[in-house]
């Protein structure tokens, strides 16, 4: 039998992390917008996954224990007639902190579903969503999104995105001579680093060339080096910063989603617009 297990660790109680799971408006925030839910053994709900509702899950309620265990069946009916079964576990860890521990089996009965639904990409998700999307929810970090439409083709603007000398001019805004050091290859370890030597370490978590590049931060550098997670780099290593290029008639639009602590929401906001009109005027070639 195939099966994911993921578990975290949060500093939360257990009825904030029930909530989030059963709370059908908290969940649109970071897992799946799911408007048929309820909590009565018995119960049916679906949903559909993305902005672009590809896949339709559904599922049944089997076990709802408050605050301590939510279990439903999880279905693809539309590319598979498997089904499987998902478990989420809530228990106390000590130090006022809590323990939840996801559980997603049977996953071997979507084989006929084709590689999309092969274990792996499962436990890819499932860590995703358990690891920085909830985690995200309850500490806090929110979602925020800027776009930016540049007159010149998806490859141009890529190009002066990941640039090592233009990349240090269109992000003056957030720092004068920001740079980064690596490649930008999938799985790549990537250091943006502020003329202090103090910076960010981060990885390329997914990437297709001139559409989308998902950076996953780990950690702070300091003098260069990268220092070891604490407890507050702990409340945000694997945030996400994403961006996505999408060209139409040589117009290209630059959506940048950032997962953003409270503190630097209002920076970012006032920020991040400014680096992506220095991108356009660099793009677009504006003197």
């Amino acid at each position: 039998m195939d099966i994911v297990k993921v578990e975290a660790v949060f500093d939360a109680t257990k009825s904030q992390v029930w909530e989030a799971l059963t709370n059908t408006e908290i969940m649109k925030v970071w897992y799946f917008d799911i408007s048929n839910f309820k909590l009565v053994v018995g119960s049916e709900f679906s949903f559909y996954e993305g902005d672009k509702k590809e896949y339709l899950h559904e599922g049944e309620i089997l076990k709802a224990e408050q605050n301590k265990v939510l279990q439903h069946t999880w279905k693809h009916p539309q590319q598979s007639k498997g089904s499987s079964i998902v478990t989420w576990e809530i228990e106390e860890s000590g130090d006022n902190k809590v323990k939840v521990t996801l559980s997603h089996e049977g996953l071997e009965n979507f084989a006929d579903g084709g590689p999309n639904f092969a274990p792996a990409n499962y436990e890819m998700g499932w860590n995703a969503i358990v690891k920085t999307n909830l985690r995200n929810y309850l500490y806090g970090i929110k979602k925020i999104v800027f776009e930016q439409e540049i007159k010149a083709s998806a490859e141009t603007v890529w190009n002066k995105m990941w640039d090592k000398k233009s990349y240090t001019d269109w992000t003056t805004p957030f720092c004068a001579g920001t740079y980064f050091t690596g490649e930008i290859e999938l799985g790549s370890r990537i250091h943006f680093v502020a003329p202090s030597f103090e910076g960010m370490y981060s990885d390329v978590f997914y990437l297709i060339p001139n559409k989308l590049i998902i950076f996953k931060h780990i950690g702070m550098l300091k003098d260069l080096k990268e220092l070891p997670i604490d407890a507050e780099a702990e409340k945000w290593t694997g945030s996400f910063e994403t961006y996505k290029l999408n060209e139409e008639n040589r117009v290209t639009t630059v959506t940048a989603e950032i997962d953003c602590v409270p503190e630097y929401i209002d920076y970012m906001n006032e920020k991040f617009p400014l680096a992506l009109q220095e991108l356009k005027k660099i793009s677009e070639n504006i003197k």
